[in-house]
């Protein structure tokens, strides 16, 4: 009877994961199977067994049948469902469900490499670091020539992100120690996609810098977004402008002590500018992206939009120790 119990209490041990995969998803089956039949080519490494659990968010489409006919050759598959809208929620879902001691997270348009597990896990196994962020490259065929960095950020390229000292992560791809849950245990449901757009991601990692804890970089190790060409379109664009506008109002609200003064006239201001440059320079005959001069101010518009919002809104005072500085 010691003896078994020995060897079962063993194998309870080499079967427990050492790495969840969270991928959160909402309507976009097609795409999210390449993802899945992409990381079933992943190399697994023997001291780091992997689960991968899908996050539907809702999906009215076959997005549950997709995930429940897979079958990964390398990594068992799990399905979860968050019913209600917002990535922050679904990513939450996949903190309580994981159970490896390192938790990776990715998005459902991605290619990750083969060492993809071994390169993003490797900093946290070394003990370098609590969180790490990972690279992400757009795709060749979704590149334009037109487009600035500010542009590719928005569509989650991590070539601006400091590679000796990383400051924050894409939700592409990064990976985090399952200790760094004891003082930054979820993400903010006001941000991210389903709620403001943006700075799910950012914030995440501005609370961990401020907890103390350690942002490591393994920006060569990049996954390839596959993103819908649909994104490139001039009134994406324009919605992204929109968005990232009022996240970083909501942050310089919540987030930053800075103090804005007349936040309503300051956006009229912009609007009328915009109204001004838009009447001359014509800039609806574009079919893809936005001018620079178009985008900073449709966002600063919206920034300064949502921070008279949040100065309405009963709660507590802006609290934080990291200044918003997006561009």
């Amino acid at each position: 009877m010691h003896n078994a119990s020995g060897i079962l209490g063993h194998i309870s041990i080499v079967n427990e994961p050492a790495v969840s995969i969270l991928i959160c998803t909402r309507n976009r089956c097609a795409a999210l199977r390449e993802t899945l039949n992409a990381v079933g080519r992943v190399e697994v490494p023997a001291s780091l067994q992997a689960e991968l659990i899908v996050i539907d968010n809702g999906s009215t489409d076959a997005t549950a049948d997709v995930v429940h006919e897979t079958r990964l050759p390398n990594i068992p598959l799990r399905y979860e469902l968050e019913t209600t809208p917002g990535q922050s929620r679904a990513r939450n879902r996949g903190l309580a469900a994981a159970k490896g001691r390192f938790i990776l997270f990715t998005d459902d348009d991605v290619r990750p490499p083969t060492d993809w597990i071994a390169g993003m896990c490797a900093p946290l196994e070394r003990g370098e670091c609590d969180a790490v962020a990972g690279g992400v490259r757009i795709a060749p065929h979704l590149l334009r020539e037109w487009m600035t960095p500010r542009d590719r950020a928005w569509l989650a390229s991590t070539e601006r992100i400091d590679s000796n000292e990383p400051t924050e992560f894409v939700g592409a791809n990064f990976a985090i120690s399952r200790d760094v849950l004891r003082q930054v245990p979820a993400f903010d449901v006001k941000l991210g996609p389903g709620a403001l757009g943006f700075g799910d991601d950012t914030m995440f990692a501005w609370r961990l810098r401020a907890a103390g804890l350690r942002i490591g970089s393994a920006l060569d190790v990049e996954v390839e977004h596959h993103f819908d060409p649909t994104r490139l379109s001039r009134a994406s664009f324009l919605s992204m402008a929109r968005k990232f506008g009022a996240t970083r109002g909501h942050l310089l609200h919540t987030w930053n002590k800075e103090k804005i003064e007349s936040p309503r006239r300051k956006a009229l201001q912009s609007l009328a500018l915009l109204s001004l440059l838009r009447l001359r320079h014509c800039p609806w005959r574009r079919c893809e992206g936005i001018a620079d001069w178009e985008g900073s101010l449709v966002s600063e518009y919206h920034a300064y939009r949502q921070y008279a919002r949040e100065l309405q809104k009963p709660g507590r005072s802006p609290t934080g120790e990291l200044s918003v500085r997006w561009t």
